[in-house]
């Protein structure tokens, strides 16, 4: 379904993303690059707290003033449709706005007729972000009626990069679960995994999201010694790309 190129971009997204130390950060980054992939005219990434009230501080909007942002999580947000299927889920979930209700029903709700239509995006699609079987954040695309509705094409990549994106959201939450256990798992693990301390050495680059060329450059040695150990780590690992090098040391970890 998707091209070489869309998949690269994909990967190249996750990399930047899994980087990334601050939520709010990590937020307006998605966002800006998702564009890339799905074509949107606004948007919003909004983090919940334990009673799945939205922290200002943490999330992003692109494609709203201050005035609407604020109308939305003062007053929309308890009037959005999507509250209909909070109860009803209980793991990360891509949706399309169209799919969740009958369209004469959805057309007729206040969210519809006083947040939506004034703002000419009458249509949407995201992620809800689950851990635990609790919303921890929602990631809401919007379009104008000459965009259109979303496609199946763009809800099979939200699809391929819910997991991931769970995964961070949880992450940098919980302040990396604490750098101290963070790294005290990673040891666990590699030694679980025989690396040498150049391995580990890459793979702490790698989680950085440089390049063959940085670690070269960084760890002062050729581009053919970069491209062994990451071909070993790879193969200790059993993955084949960074993308799954990272979301499988992430479930190692406990972030999923």
């Amino acid at each position: 379904m998707l091209k070489e190129t869309e998949w690269n971009t994909i990967n190249n997204i996750l990399l930047e993303i899994y980087a990334i130390r601050n939520i709010d950060i990590m937020a307006e980054k998605l966002l800006k690059v998702l564009r890339m992939l799905i074509p949107y005219t606004s948007g919003y990434f909004v983090v919940l707290d334990s009673n799945q009230s939205i922290q200002d501080d943490k999330s992003f909007f692109i494609g709203f003033d201050e005035q609407k942002k604020k109308e939305y999580i003062e007053h929309f947000y308890e009037k959005d449709y999507l509250r209909y299927v909070y109860d009803i889920i209980t793991e990360t979930t891509v949706y399309r706005d169209t799919d969740i209700m009958e369209e004469e029903v959805r057309t007729k709700t206040e969210f519809y007729r006083h947040f939506l239509m004034p703002l000419k995006i009458p249509y949407g699609a995201g992620i809800l972000l689950m851990r635990d079987k609790k919303l921890i954040g929602i990631i809401n695309l919007f379009r104008n009626k000459e965009l259109g509705d979303f496609k199946d094409k763009d809800i099979y990549i939200l699809d391929v990069l819910k997991k991931h994106l769970a995964n961070i959201t949880y992450n940098l939450l919980h302040d990396g679960i604490g750098v101290k256990n963070l790294e005290s798992k990673l040891e666990k693990l590699y030694d679980d995994y025989h690396l040498s301390d150049r391995e580990k050495e890459v793979i702490r680059l790698l989680r950085q999201g440089k390049s063959n060329l940085d670690i070269s450059d960084e760890m002062m040695i050729s581009l053919s010694t970069v491209k062994k150990h990451v071909y070993n780590i790879y193969s200790k690992l059993n993955v084949k790309t960074r993308t799954q090098l990272l979301a499988h040391l992430a479930q190692r970890l406990g972030w999923f």
